[in-house]
C-alpha cells in the first residue's frame, strides 16, 4: 500500500511528539485547530509555549522538509498563535516557533532534525 501525504504526516508527528516529550517538553496540544489553520504540535518547554510544525518526508526530491517552511506558512503560524493566545490559554507566556524535520529513512527509522526558535514574529 502506498503511502499518502496525510499518512505520512501523522507518522511523523507521532514520532516527533515522542521525541518532544522524551527531551522534557509537557505537549498540551496536537493538531490544534481554528478559524486561521492548524497548529501541528504546541508544548511547554521551561516557561516557554513552544508551537512547533512538523514536517515529514519519504525522499528528498522535493528538498529538506525545513525548506517548505516559507514566509507564508511562518505568516500564518504567528497568526495561529495569537488567536490561540487570545483564547486566554498561556497568555503571559514566552513564545517560541520550532520546526522539526523528519525523514524517513527505512522501515521505523527516521532522521529527525529539531530547530529551535526557527523563526521569529515579522519574519
Amino acid at each position: 500500500m502506498i503511502d499518502t501525504r496525510k499518512q505520512v504526516g501523522a507518522e511523523g508527528e507521532e514520532y516527533a511528539v515522542r521525541y518532544l516529550e522524551a527531551e522534557g517538553f509537557k505537549v498540551i496540544e496536537r493538531n490544534w485547530r481554528c478559524d486561521i489553520g492548524e497548529a501541528d504540535v504546541i508544548a511547554i518547554e521551561c516557561e516557554t509555549l513552544v508551537f512547533v510544525e512538523v514536517k515529514t518526508r519519504r525522499k528528498l526530491g522535493a528538498g529538506f522538509p525545513e525548506e517548505s517552511v516559507n514566509r507564508a506558512k511562518r505568516r500564518k503560524y504567528e497568526v495561529i498563535a495569537a488567536y490561540y493566545l487570545s483564547q486566554e490559554k498561556h497568555p503571559s507566556m514566552r513564545v517560541r516557533f520550532d520546526v522539526i524535520s523528519i525523514i524517513f529513512t527505512g522501515d521505523k527509522q527516521a532522521f529527525l532534525r529539531h530547530h529551535r526558535d526557527a523563526f521569529a514574529t515579522g519574519e
